[in-house]
């Protein structure tokens, strides 16, 4: 235990006796000074590894006067020093979305019992599925209990073998009559999940809800069963192994959220100990997909309610073949030149869901830089041009257009990805311009388009409604997407500066002394950015340049 009279001196400051009622007040503390290398050594091995050092690291400093450089970079090549990176980077990356409600009841199954004491099985507690199936949402009999029967389905549709279609008029179906309505009333089968990795585990499933019926026709397109404009076809259930579909939380959506967000942790690892440039963290366009994302990209994510996320695959989205289970199998995928690195992986765009705060985010971690408000508010006509009072172009609104000017364009540049989703808007399945839409109340067209008639452009797909030849800024931002914008930043230095200044605020614990009277260190920051970029834009060299400076190896 450290005695309390010796606790003074070791936080650097001598503290009189205080008189009774009297708060305790320094006398004086100690100036900036080099610390011996025994501190040194535990704070870059807390600041690099997050661990103090081990006793033979401190003795192995016995006659020496200073850290050996092997230590530095055997520190910076260590697990340590990548999962102090992985924690450094979701400290304003943000990518835990577990809080993301990705199941809907269209699409997911979920026990019931069916009567006291009898079978507890699985299927769709979404009324509407219910009514499809058996022609009411509130099937219950006392002989077979509520929804489908306690009894396992014997029979299936022969015309359609190998897909355990429920033929609503075969044998082993009961039919009778609710309230004037005909109702259908199909046994249970036993069903192998695919969230199980134990082959042998077999759950209850209702045999309307366990159908495998793989397609099914939707207008005149041929679309998979486990696509949201399925949902209300008689003959598409779950699919094989109930692929289409989600179970319980802690079996899917919370294992697809924790890969979303060690998806985003595995890029960062390929920047800091992988050799990778940093740059990559915002330009790459290839991504590591295991088991639960590729299952969920396959087979699940079209499953979907346009009030919520959207997330359909990409048009040609690379997807490997990994079972849902594969949950440490990682395979690296080209995702194609629309995509930047984190910005487009679903990790981001679900923490941050509308375009404006993707871009604010994009701005305050990658180029520190936020909006501010005007010191003061414009009056309505004021300015060259004339602001307006009103009106949903915020460019043009007074005191919104201090802020909007900048923010739209930027916004704009992520305007490709679907918001509230992570889907690439490709313009062969989203046009720019729906003249169906204008006026209509369809799910889909309030979803993507503008549909209010007295709107400025109407029919516009929203994240186009402005990119017209009075928004030039804009109009050149969604062309190029985020990958553009972000390649703008590194080109500029921009990106390089942020990520000096946000390294040495990690390492030496203030913001570098860069701005107005208080701008000393100005010259270090552009000597440290310029080194950053010709480097390689190398984390590990930047990390080395900071623990060496003066500022970092002393009391401050």
């Amino acid at each position: 235990m450290i005695p309390r009279v010796a606790l003074p001196l070791l936080l650097g400051c001598l503290f009189a006796p205080p008189a009774r009622g009297e708060e305790v007040a320094p006398l004086y503390c100690s100036q900036p000074h080099a610390v011996d290398r025994f501190q040194l050594l535990r704070r870059l091995s807390l600041d690099l590894r997050g661990q103090v050092p081990s006793y033979e690291e401190y003795l192995s400093l016995e006659g020496t006067t200073e850290i050996p450089a092997s230590v530095v970079s055997g520190y910076l090549a260590s697990e340590g020093f990548r999962q102090v990176m992985r924690r450094y980077h979701e400290s304003f990356l943000w990518p835990n979305v577990s809080n993301v409600g990705f199941a809907v009841n269209t699409a997911t199954v979920a026990p019931l019992e069916l009567k006291a004491g009898g079978s507890s099985v699985y299927l769709f507690p979404a009324p509407n599925r219910r009514n499809t199936y058996r022609g009411s949402p509130d099937v219950d009999t006392a002989a077979n209990g509520l929804q489908c029967g306690d009894f396992e389905q014997s029979t299936f549709d022969p015309a359609h073998p190998g897909k355990f279609r429920v033929d609503p008029n075969g044998p082993s179906v009961r039919r009778t009559t609710v309230n004037g309505t005909t109702v259908y009333q199909e046994g249970w089968r036993w069903v192998h999940p695919y969230w199980e990795a134990d082959p042998s585990v077999r759950i209850k499933v209702c045999a309307f809800d366990a159908q495998e019926t793989l397609t099914t026709t939707v207008g005149t397109a041929t679309v998979s069963c486990g696509h949201y404009t399925a949902v209300g076809k008689r003959e598409c259930g779950c699919g094989p192994n109930l692929k289409f579909c989600y179970g319980p939380n802690p079996k899917v959506a919370s294992v697809v959220t924790a890969a979303m967000r060690e998806q985003v942790a595995r890029a960062v690892d390929k920047v800091s100990v992988g050799g990778r440039p940093y740059t990559d963290l915002v330009l790459s366009t290839k991504a590591e997909l295991n088991g639960p994302l590729a299952a969920w990209k396959r087979d699940v994510a079209s499953n979907l309610s346009l009030g919520r996320v959207f997330t359909v695959p990409d048009k040609g989205e690379p997807v490997p073949g990994l079972a849902f289970t594969d949950v440490d199998t990682w395979t690296e995928v080209d995702r194609g030149g629309q995509h930047a690195g984190v910005l487009t992986m679903p990790a981001f765009l679900l923490r941050f869901q509308t375009d404006r705060s993707r871009a604010n985010q994009f701005r305050i971690g990658f180029e520190c830089e936020a909006f501010e408000p005007p010191s003061q508010l414009e009056a309505p006509g004021s300015g060259t041009p004339a602001c307006r009072e009103d009106g949903t172009d915020l460019t043009k609104r007074c005191t919104c257009r201090y802020c909007h000017k900048q923010l739209e364009p930027l916004a704009a540049a992520f305007g490709p990805f679907a918001e509230a989703g992570t889907t690439f808007l490709d313009a062969t399945l989203f046009p720019r311009v729906s003249q169906a839409c204008v006026g209509s109340n369809s799910a889909f067209c309030r979803r993507f388009y503008v549909t209010d008639a007295d709107a400025d452009n109407p029919g516009a797909l929203l994240p186009w409604q402005y990119a017209d030849a009075s928004h030039p800024a804009i109009q050149a931002a969604i062309a190029a997407g985020p990958r553009a914008r972000a390649s703008a930043s590194v080109d500029s230095g921009q990106f390089a500066a942020c990520t000096v200044k946000r390294m040495f605020r990690f390492l030496v614990k203030r913001d570098m002394h860069v701005q107005g009277s208080n701008s000393e260190e100005l010259a270090l920051l552009e000597q440290l950015s310029a080194g950053f970029s010709s480097n390689g834009h190398s984390l590990p060299w930047l990390v080395e340049q900071v623990v060496s400076l003066p500022q970092y190896r002393r009391v401050r």
